[in-house]
């Protein structure tokens, strides 16, 4: 912990200095922004001198009501020319925080969308979350209030010194006696806030992660009948934000005071030394009054420090969280081969091991798919299916030299080139809260709705969409909530058909469709769309008996390979495999007739 302190100063600055270049970059509306504030300042220090001027007429007895009425509209005229440049000012400077939120969201997601998929098996959503939101929006207000009121707080505490100064300048030096010690008031308590809000921060993150979980998973927490046990958890984490933000509060809670208390001493100060002053004669009560309104205006800015202090120490805070995220580079990069290539593959020696784990995935696994072939891939829940179609997809990054694709190492092409050969079904099936029509032609831009249609009748869902109220129009619901499992896998299929892929990967999404309707789409597949590799991974022998190639993969080892009718000679795994689901499949036959 002492090394994270120590470390602090340093993270701070950087951050902060990251902020204000983002910020810089709308320099124009910046500049703007301080050119209408400077013009509501200005108008504000002239307020006390028309008081002075009015205030000293009346007590010599030389004012009259032309005076009274000209100083009375003057101060309307101030206060209309404030209210412009005041409208001016949040115009261009909240204006600027509000495009730099919108630069730097835009900015994270983008690098999000880089980051590879390892670097989301070990981050939590509520984590992403809170930093898309809650940071984000501390680095809007850092760069915005935070940065307006700094500028403001410098040009009134400059601007009212002078005005002090050519008041009195002994009376200045006494009054202002108490305000150097609010500047070491809140550098003191600046690195309590820093650390206090990294603690609220971490809380928020815990409990939007909490919260997310179980609002994904609510239908389960039903059916165990478990509401009380999350309710319990998510108080928890409730109670943890709530007790870290009190934390923070009370800093905050306990300086602001201070400085307010020390400021109030400046005032009596000059109630005591002042008041002495006028009836001495040495300033008029005019004098006195414009004073008393100039000091006023200098303790603004003394009590401004704090809340400044306070945006600026949470806007580093979350820039820091950021910029840590937004560092990291992407472990996948782009290959110096751009052409297009065929969906030819081959493997050679592929041994795989997930970057943080000792255990080997894959090892040692070569095999070759021509162009336009079906292959399948079998074996036990476990055994690394999934895992290499996702190294020939370059989701994960395969080692080099152990994946071609027309030739040439897998490492050397561009990322869209490898990955735009694919149309990937994975094996949890997700559907956006979107109509069917727009989760079919997802990813494409304008895909006419008699393509949708058809894409629809290759996966065998069609007259079942046709079925429902509003058709094509049909909202799913979050993740597909309003559909079955198997409308949801043939969706997803016509979704994957859209992008035209060169290459199908079915990741055993053909196990929550019965067998007759899974022997329709392999058909449709196989004669409508010339030219498609198709790489089939499942559980059931009927998905694959007709694949020009099958792969039997057995704890990360290729323990297979060959057709149907080879592997069933061989009588091995597969052969077994198959004997097993055929016992099955007459079980049910004869289960199914007793119950006729």
């Amino acid at each position: 912990m002492a090394g994270a302190k120590g470390r602090g100063p340093k993270l701070d600055r950087s951050s902060l200095k990251n902020l204000y270049s983002r910020i810089f970059r709308h320099k124009k509306a910046l500049l703007g922004g301080v050119v209408a504030l400077i013009g509501v300042d200005g108008l504000q220090l002239l307020v006390p001198q028309i008081f002075r001027k009015l205030i000293d007429s009346l007590a010599q007895g030389t004012a009259d009501s032309a005076l009274v009425w000209r100083m009375g509209f003057s101060i309307v005229a101030i206060a209309l020319g404030m209210a412009f440049f005041r409208f001016f000012w949040r115009i261009f400077i909240v204006g600027a925080s509000r495009r730099l939120e919108r630069d730097l969201r835009a900015e994270f997601y983008s690098h999000l969308q880089k980051l590879p998929a390892q670097y989301y098996d070990k981050t939590k959503v509520g984590d992403l979350m809170a930093h898309a939101t809650n940071d984000i929006n501390a680095v809007r207000m850092a760069a915005g209030m935070a940065t307006i009121a700094s500028f403001d707080a410098l040009f009134m505490s400059v601007a009212s010194v002078i005005m002090l100064l050519l008041i009195d300048w002994r009376l200045t030096l006494i009054t202002m006696i108490p305000l150097p010690f609010i500047t070491l008031l809140v550098t003191r308590f600046g690195r309590m806030l820093h650390d206090r809000f990294e603690s609220v921060q971490k809380a928020f993150s815990g409990l939007t992660e909490k919260t997310q979980e179980s609002f994904s998973g609510i239908r389960v927490i039903k059916a165990y009948g478990d509401e009380q046990s999350e309710r319990k958890l998510l108080s928890e984490k409730a109670g943890k934000c709530v007790h870290e933000n009190i934390r923070l509060t009370r800093i905050w809670g306990f300086m602001q005071p201070l400085v307010m208390g020390l400021a109030m001493m400046s005032s009596s100060i000059l109630l005591m030394v002042g008041g002495r002053a006028v009836i001495g004669g040495s300033i008029s009560l005019g004098q006195f009054v414009a004073f008393s309104s100039y000091l006023a205006m200098l303790t603004w800015p003394m009590m401004a420090i704090g809340w400044v202090v306070n945006l600026l120490q949470r806007g580093a805070a979350s820039m820091g969280r950021l910029e840590k995220i937004m560092n990291i580079k992407p472990a996948i990069a782009d290959g110096p081969v751009s052409d297009q290539p065929e969906p030819a593959i081959e493997v050679k020696g592929l041994s795989y091991t997930y970057p943080g784990t000792d255990a080997e995935v894959l090892s040692d696994i070569s095999f070759t798919i021509p162009a336009s072939s079906t292959v399948g891939i079998v074996g036990r829940t476990g055994s690394g299916k999934t895992t290499l179609v996702e190294l020939l997809m370059r989701l994960y990054d395969p080692p080099a030299g152990t994946v071609f694709i027309d030739g040439i190492d897998i490492r050397q092409r561009e990322l869209k080139e490898v990955r735009g050969l694919f149309g990937y079904v994975p094996q949890e099936t997700f559907l956006f809260a979107l109509s069917i029509a727009d989760n079919i032609s997802f990813g494409v831009d304008s895909l006419p709705l008699e393509t949708v249609k058809h894409l629809a009748e290759l996966a065998e869902i069609h007259s079942e969409i046709e079925g429902f109220s509003r058709g094509y129009e049909t909202m799913v619901g979050e993740r597909g909530i309003t559909l079955s499992g198997g409308q949801k896998q043939r969706i997803a299929i016509a979704r994957s058909l859209a992008v035209s892929p060169s290459i199908l990967v079915l990741d055993d999404s053909l196990s929550a469709i019965d067998t007759e309707t899974e022997s329709a789409i392999l058909e449709k597949l196989k004669a409508e769309i010339s030219g498609l590799t198709n790489i089939l991974i499942a559980h059931r022998i009927s998905t694959v008996q007709h694949a020009d190639l099958i792969l039997v993969l057995d704890h990360g080892k290729l323990v297979e390979k060959g057709t149907h009718a080879e592997l069933l000679k061989k009588n091995g795994y597969y052969s077994e495999l198959y004997r097993m689901q055929q016992l099955e499949e007459e079980v049910e036959k004869r289960t199914e007739g007793g119950d006729r």
